[in-house]
C-alpha cells in the first residue's frame, strides 16, 4: 500500500555543487495534477477574456464607424431636405403665376365671348337686312373666338394636360421602397429637379402670352362715343350699303388719341379718304389703324406704349364730322374692334 502511494508522488532533489547535504521535495500527484488542472483552467480564461476584449474592441469601432457614417448620411439627408424645399418652393411659385395667369386667360375669354356673342346678335339682325352684301364680307367677327384661344391658351394646354401641376403621389416614393432614407430622399431631389424644366417650359409659355397679351389691342382709342359699328352699314355719302372696317368714334375735336396696345409705328401720313392715318405693328399678327387724325404725336419707327398719346381727334379726309376711325387687324384682315376695347 504505501509502495503504490509512493508511486504517486513526485520527488525533487536538489544536489549542492559542495559536499553539502542533498535535499529533495516530494510532490503528491494529485497536487500536480490540481496544477495542471488550474493552469489550462487560467490559460483558457485568459484566452476567453483576451477574445472579449479584441471582440468588444472590434465592436466598439465598428460602433464608432457606423456613427460617423450615420452622421455623414445625416448631414446628406440635411442637405437634401433643404434642396427639395427650395426646388419644391420655386416649383410652387412658378405653378402660382402660372394658375394666376391662366385665371385671368379664363376670365378674359368669358368675357370676349359675351362680347362676341352681343356682337353677332347685332350682325344677324344687319344680315337680315342686307344679306346680299354682308355676304361679301372679307373677315367676320364670329372667327375671333378660336384665335383669342389660340393665341392665348394652346401653349398651356400643350403643357399642362389635365392641369395636375404636382403630383406629389408621383414625386414622393413609398416608405417601403428598399433604397433606403438616403435614396429616397436622393430620389425626390432627381425628380424634383426633372420637373424644373417642365415648370421653365411652363413659365416661358406664360411669358409668351405676358408677351401676347401686351400686343393684343384691350383700352378704347379715344374718348367718346361709338356712332358707327363694324360691319355692314348704309353708306354715308350714297344709296346703298358698304363694308366698314372698323369702328367710328365721335369726340371733341383736338382730343387725345392712346395706342390701344405696345408697338411700333410703321405708318404716319395722308391716306386718301381716310386722311391722317397712324398704323402700329403689336407683334402678334395684331395691327391697329386710327383715322382722320387732326395731327400726330409720333412718327414712323416711333416706339409706343399702350395708353400713349398717338395724336389728336380731327375731321382730315372724307368724313362727316370729327372722329377717330379706328380698325384692329389680325392676321392682315380686319376683325371687330369692340371685343378689344375693354378699358375707357
Amino acid at each position: 500500500m504505501s509502495t503504490s502511494k509512493k508511486k504517486r508522488c513526485f520527488t525533487i532533489m536538489i544536489v549542492p555543487h559542495n559536499e553539502e547535504a542533498t535535499y529533495s521535495l516530494r510532490i503528491p500527484l494529485y497536487l500536480v495534477q490540481v496544477a495542471v488542472i488550474f493552469l489550462v483552467i487560467g490559460v483558457a480564461g485568459l484566452s476567453l477574456l483576451g477574445y472579449a476584449y479584441l471582440k468588444a474592441a472590434a465592436e466598439a469601432s465598428e460602433a464608432e464607424e457606423l456613427r460617423q457614417i450615420n452622421r455623414a448620411q445625416q448631414e446628406e439627408i440635411d442637405a437634401l431636405a433643404v434642396e427639395t424645399q427650395r426646388v419644391m418652393d420655386q416649383i410652387h411659385d412658378i405653378d402660382e403665376l402660372i394658375e394666376m395667369v391662366k385665371e385671368e386667360i379664363d376670365v378674359e375669354e368669358e368675357e370676349l365671348e359675351v362680347d362676341l356673342d352681343e356682337e353677332l346678335e347685332l350682325e344677324v339682325e344687319d344680315e337680315d337686312n342686307s344679306s346680299d352684301n354682308s355676304s361679301s364680307n372679307p373677315t367676320r367677327a364670329n372667327s375671333m373666338p378660336e384665335e383669342i384661344s389660340d393665341l392665348a391658351l394652346s401653349s398651356f394646354d400643350n403643357q399642362t394636360g389635365s392641369g395636375d401641376y404636382l403630383n406629389h403621389e408621383r414625386v414622393y416614393r413609398s416608405r417601403s421602397n428598399t433604397n433606403g432614407v438616403l435614396g429616397r430622399a436622393a430620389e425626390n431631389v432627381s425628380l424634383l429637379k426633372n420637373l424644373l424644366p417642365e415648370r421653365s417650359g411652363m413659365l416661358g409659355a406664360v411669358g409668351d402670352y405676358v408677351e401676347a397679351k401686351r400686343a393684343m389691342p384691350s383700352i378704347w382709342p379715344a374718348r367718346g362715343r361709338i356712332t358707327s359699328g363694324f360691319g355692314t352699314r348704309a353708306t354715308p355719302y350714297s344709296d346703298g350699303y358698304q363694308f366698314h372696317s372698323g369702328v367710328d368714334i365721335a369726340g371733341s375735336h383736338g382730343s387725345s388719341i392712346w395706342a390701344a396696345a405696345d408697338g411700333e409705328v410703321v405708318f404716319s401720313g395722308y391716306r386718301g379718304s381716310l386722311g391722317n392715318v397712324l398704323i402700329i405693328c403689336h407683334g402678334n399678327d395684331f395691327e391697329t389703324l386710327y383715322a382722320h387724325l387732326d395731327d400726330f404725336a409720333v412718327s414712323k419707327g416711333d416706339e409706343v406704349e399702350k395708353g400713349e398719346v398717338i395724336g389728336y381727334m380731327g375731321r382730315s379726309g372724307r368724313t362727316t364730322g370729327t372722329h377717330l376711325h379706328y380698325e384692329v387687324h389680325h392676321k392682315g384682315s380686319p376683325v371687330n374692334p369692340k371685343p378689344y376695347m375693354k378699358e375707357q
